[in-house]
């Protein structure tokens, strides 16, 4: 399994632990079916070197109302979820730190983002 499937493996596992029954977790893009919670996330490359391959990966959490409780709650769980987590299987050995945390304004005044970014130090077994 090459690396970053491998890293996506991991995130998608953690982010479907942490999201409500019947949420999403899109990799990218989130389809148009998506249902009233989900998540989407992205990896980015940001430095390659000493066998260590650095990635930030970026979180968007998406939920719909007025009411913010629900979306920083889950906000937390997710933070909390990656933040020092260490992943080591037999593919790769991974360890999360947490960036940032942001609330991100829509167009759509019904719809509640937070994003959250992770640096993920991924080691290639």
């Amino acid at each position: 399994m090459n690396r970053t499937l491998a890293l996506r493996t991991v995130v998608v596992s953690e982010l479907t632990t942490q999201m409500p029954q019947g949420a999403k977790v899109y990799y990218q893009q989130a389809q148009d079916d998506h249902p009233t919670a989900y998540a989407v996330y992205t990896l980015s490359m940001i430095d390659n070197a000493n066998e260590t391959h650095l990635y930030e990966v970026e979180v968007n959490l998406m939920g719909y109302g007025k009411d913010t409780s629900t979306i920083e709650d889950l906000a937390d769980k997710v933070h909390d979820a990656f933040n020092k987590k260490v992943v080591i299987n037999e593919s790769i050995g991974v360890h999360f730190y947490a960036d940032r945390r942001n609330a991100v304004e829509e167009e759509d005044r019904n719809i509640l983002r937070r994003r959250l970014t992770f640096s993920a130090y991924l080691y290639e077994r």
